[in-house]
């Protein structure tokens, strides 16, 4: 498990946790059943609070990534093929929406933002 934290972006701590960690349970580099470290020594080893890694934890939970186990600890779930495609669609879509505003703040057209697009794909 790899969290790397942006302490300069304006998205919230525990978002980016949240969207990290998430990635890689649909990339698969986080497989179902893999132990997660406990709350507080994520925070400790990326000398933050508990307070956001929870925050994503519960997230993380209320959106079926991960379980907590009563005294085992908390684990990858078993995502069925189908929802991870959702929920990598899902992701997506809202890539695309942030990217998207942010092209219509600068004056970007659809399609320049398209040419964009391939160009860079």
């Amino acid at each position: 498990m790899n969290i790397i934290i942006n302490n300069t972006s304006e998205t919230p701590i525990y978002s980016q946790i949240y969207s990290q960690i998430s990635s890689q349970i649909i990339n698969g580099s986080l497989p179902e059943g893999t132990k997660l470290p406990g709350i507080r020594q994520i925070a400790n080893d990326l000398k933050i609070s508990v307070i956001p890694v929870k925050m994503a934890w519960e997230e993380l939970d209320k959106n079926g990534f991960i379980k907590t186990v009563t005294g085992s600890g908390t684990y990858v779930s078993n995502i069925e093929p189908d929802e991870i495609q959702l929920k990598l669609n899902e992701k997506a879509e809202i890539l695309v929406q942030k990217t998207c505003k942010e092209a219509k703040e600068l004056g970007i057209s659809a399609s320049e933002l398209i040419d964009l697009i391939k160009k860079i794909y």
